[in-house]
């Protein structure tokens, strides 16, 4: 039998509350229903009362009621998220689930983005469609969403439908997964890539686990190479084999694009001082919808990826910057760092006489890595190009010695 967290506004989500928790309650599991409300009438009756949650986040009910409504869900999330925080550690809870419209929708995300990666996390809420970008809720970690479809305003065969679904996820996860990511005494080494590098990135990762190493790998399009680089942080990851650094593109120009949100790429490996193999795949490009397109974009040139996104190329001079961020960040690093340049090419379609082949750009980048890197920093240039299969077998032999 677990026990779920219930976690919604009790002023206004009395229906939807009773059916949760009949819902739950029925499946053989156990109910703690958390309540959020900033509102001054209460109908439903919960285990953990707003006065309660907010003491432990430390101001008092009176305080939050005197508030304006933003600075009062600004409070009440601090508080949720503490209260997370404090029923984690207690084992009090074995999987949460948030409920609501946008108020609910922001203040569960907060609190839920504080529990591990593999705590059984849902909200079933009402922005969870549309055209709207969901970064700003999940962030970078495994909570599951799904779309109530109609609002939360009494129940009715939709809702009741979608609400059940949630519930039901929720606990097929408490009951058959769960599992809370452990790699205490195991090493890792991370690898970064999408489409147009992903044959060199994975044929180097299947030569390291050939000869023992563990990799994990992190796809660069934002959320990627963000989730890597907190890891590193917290110290998950042994070494890096960062090789599809095209998240910086979308950095470079404002956090545009497909790929945007992994901002300061490079700086966790270089701060926490792990080995790291480092190549600037795939800063040639951006990858943008329509919506995203530059105002010299048809200068630029662009091919379809798919019927969604381009892939439109930088200028040289972009390129150029880029890479200097890049010598710059890298001469932070406190670890063993390489960092190799394939002389033929960024990524796929790179090859003479083909749309991103870029030949004197990369001459140029040569000359700012082997200008700008500090000595203790080595730089290899091959005569490759990234999809080269030799290319991948040098990465592969080249983390291998820095992890000597």
């Amino acid at each position: 039998m677990a026990l779920i967290a219930l976690v919604a506004c009790c002023d206004t989500k009395y229906h939807e509350l009773c059916f949760a928790k009949q819902k739950i309650l029925e499946s053989g599991n156990q109910v703690l229903v958390i309540d959020i409300a900033t509102g001054p009438d209460i109908r439903f009756k919960a285990d953990i009362t707003r006065e309660t949650v907010l003491e432990i986040g430390g101001p008092t009910w009176e305080q939050v009621h005197n508030m304006a409504k933003s600075d009062a869900i600004s409070a009440m999330t601090e508080s949720i998220s503490a209260t997370m925080d404090k029923l984690y550690a207690e084992k009090k809870m074995d999987g949460v689930l948030g409920m609501g419209g946008l108020q609910n929708t922001v203040v569960c995300s907060a609190a839920f983005c504080r529990l591990p990666y593999g705590f059984p996390k849902m909200i079933c809420s009402t922005i969870a469609s549309g055209y709207r970008y969901f970064d700003t809720v999940v962030g970078d970690k495994d909570i599951a969403v799904m779309p109530s479809i109609v609002d939360f305003a009494g129940m009715n065969p939709i809702n009741e439908v979608t609400l059940s679904n949630a519930i039901g996820a929720l606990i097929g996860m408490v009951q058959y997964g769960g599992h809370l990511i452990d790699m205490r005494g195991e090493k890792y080494i991370a690898t970064t890539l999408m489409g147009i590098t992903n044959d060199t990135v994975v044929r180097a990762a299947d030569l390291l686990a050939d000869r023992g190493f563990k990799t994990i790998s992190f796809h660069s399009t934002g959320i990627g190479g963000r989730v890597m680089e907190r890891l590193i942080e917290d110290h998950a990851i042994s070494a890096v084999m960062d090789l599809t650094l095209h998240e910086m593109t979308a950095e470079y120009l404002g956090n545009i694009g497909y790929s945007r949100g992994a901002q300061n790429r490079l700086c966790a490996a270089a701060k926490v001082g792990i080995p790291a193999l480092i190549c600037p795949g795939g800063i040639d490009f951006a990858c943008l919808s329509r919506e995203d397109f530059l105002p010299d974009e048809e200068e630029r040139g662009y091919v379809w990826h798919n019927k969604d996104l381009t892939h439109t190329r930088m200028h040289e001079h972009e390129i150029l910057n880029i890479t200097q961020t890049i010598v710059d960040r890298l001469n932070r690093s406190t670890g063993k760092t390489e960092v190799i340049l394939p002389m033929g090419g960024l990524r796929t379609m790179s090859g003479p006489g083909e749309f991103f082949h870029k030949p004197e750009t990369i001459r140029k980048m040569k000359e700012i890595f082997e200008c700008g890197l500090k000595p203790e920093i080595i730089f290899k240039a091959v005569d490759l190009n990234f999809c080269d299969p030799e290319f991948a077998d040098i990465c592969a032999d080249e983390m291998i010695k820095l992890l000597s």
